[in-house]
């Protein structure tokens, strides 16, 4: 079988030559090169030819090819056949042939058999209205690609002129409709350079946050710099900060304590939004904590919260305060160190500090938890067990205790808010054990029940709406469960 494939690919390569030669090169005579071209089919043994077109690298970088296409014609066995001749008929699609586009195909799900044909509308015979062209269906194999007669099994002279002119016809529609979407797709869209060059006529110049930071920076320095530019420049920092990185690229800058010296400013306007640059920059972020502790801060705030003039400057400082000392054991440590349970006791004797009260109650609380939480931890993580030493050397439950807070935290229970009453009847129940004995006093008994009567109607009427919301079955749950450890 090898050998006569490859006697029959020198016959063909001699076919081929004779074909192009006579068509392309000379115009020649169509009717001998058909002559030929039948007398080459019956030498060759009854073999079928299909037309294959193959991309020639050096022809399609020449300019001057003239648009020659390079063709091969390939010589198989009629059971063999790699492209698909579609007839009326149904046929048999075999395993690896290349089927043309525009064909009637099925696939037999039981089998898995694939079949194909021509289109019904289709006409076996080429009519005078008919484009002969139109005979010729495209295929794809991979990279191959190239042509069937549909009207006959062989390609007569002229119909291999036609086929070539067909096939480059295509590719330069294809061609053109590319280079058409490419301009259409450039009309919608200006160029980068284009961009720029708009860019540069507006002045307008990119730059990075630490850039931005530095600018700012400046301008806060400069001399016979106004109080409102820099509490402008203050404001402008706050925004900044709020990213972890920028925060970090303060310290860098030197911006870090410029913005400590500011907590001490004569202008009440400026220290409140020092307080408030500092609360973003530290929070959840150890680097600037650390830096923070080590630059004086928690004193600073401690004093601020309690005795400055500005109830602005109390609540941002306080709120400072909390950021920095939050999941930082050792500025908790130095928090109790400098009076902070004092400080914060002194807001309750305070008519105009409510806020402040309320506030307190819920960083307290958010610091037991921490350490119940961290004495819970697993001792397999030896940064677990790290993590629960720095907290064991906090004792802030003791100093609670110790501080009054046990007779402070259940005179906010009149609140009318039932958020701020949550977070006293939360702290409530993580101090009940020191302060069990604090608790059993008639007022706080009174405050209990006159709120578990609201909340048992609240129940009932939440529970008639049936919204699927139990926040106050919780909150009853909650005074029953303080009124029940104190039944004991």
């Amino acid at each position: 079988m090898n050998r006569m494939k490859k006697i029959a690919a020198v016959h063909i390569a001699s076919l081929l030559a004779l074909v192009v030669s006579s068509l392309l090169l000379h115009g020649g005579n169509t009717q001998d090169t058909q002559n030929d071209l039948q007398n080459s089919k019956q030498t060759s043994g009854g073999h079928t030819g299909a037309l294959t077109i193959v991309p020639n690298e050096e022809e399609e970088d020449s300019k001057d090819n003239d648009g020659v296409v390079s063709v091969e014609v390939d010589d198989y066995d009629e059971e063999d056949l790699e492209v698909f001749y579609p007839t009326k008929e149904w046929q048999a699609i075999k395993q690896g042939q290349a089927i043309p586009a525009g064909l009637h195909v099925s696939i037999d799900l039981t089998t898995g058999e694939k079949r194909a044909k021509l289109m019904d509308d289709d006409d076996d015979h080429t009519t005078e209205e008919e484009d002969p062209a139109s005979r010729y269906m495209k295929w794809t194999d991979g990279d191959r690609q190239g042509m069937v007669n549909t009207k006959n099994k062989y390609f007569t002279a002229s119909e291999l002129k036609e086929a070539l002119k067909k096939f480059k016809a295509d590719q330069d529609d294809v061609s053109k409709a590319g280079q058409q979407k490419l301009k259409d797709v450039k009309d919608q869209y200006r160029s980068y350079d284009e961009l720029k060059e708009i860019f540069q006529q507006m002045r307008v110049d990119v730059e990075t946050d630490t850039e931005i930071m530095q600018k700012l920076l400046l301008a806060y320095t400069e001399e016979g710099a106004s109080d409102d530019m820099r509490l402008h420049v203050l404001t402008e920092l706050e925004y900044h900060v709020h990213q972890i990185d920028n925060a970090q690229n303060l310290i860098e800058l030197g911006g870090f304590q410029l913005v400590i010296l500011a907590l001490n400013d004569s202008n009440s306007d400026i220290r409140a939004e020092a307080a408030r640059v500092l609360g973003a920059a530290v929070q959840s972020n150890p680097k600037v904590q650390i830096e923070a502790l080590e630059s004086g801060a928690v004193p600073t705030l401690i004093r601020l919260v309690a005795s400055d003039s500005s109830i602005a400057v109390r609540k941002k400082s306080l709120y400072a305060l909390s950021s920095l000392v939050r999941q930082f054991p050792l500025a908790q440590l130095r928090f109790l160190q400098q009076g902070g349970l004092s400080c914060l006791a002194q807001l309750f004797g305070d008519p105009n500090a409510t806020t402040l009260r309320i506030k307190a109650v819920t960083l307290l609380h958010d610091l037991m938890v921490e350490q119940i939480n961290a004495e819970n931890l697993s001792p397999d993580n030896p940064t677990n067990v790290e993590k629960k030493k720095q907290y064991e050397r906090v004792p802030l439950l003791q100093m609670m205790v110790e501080a009054g807070w046990c007779q402070l935290v259940p005179t906010l229970l009149d609140s009318p808010d039932h958020d701020t009453r949550e977070k006293v009847l939360r702290a409530m129940i993580t101090l009940f054990t020191p302060c069990r004995n604090d608790y059993k006093s008639a007022e706080t008994e009174q405050y209990l029940s006159v709120l578990r009567g609201e909340y048992e109607e609240l129940v009932v009427e939440e529970n008639r709406e049936d919204s699927g919301d139990d926040y106050f079955s919780v909150l009853l749950g909650l005074v029953e469960e303080i009124s029940t450890k104190m039944s004991y």
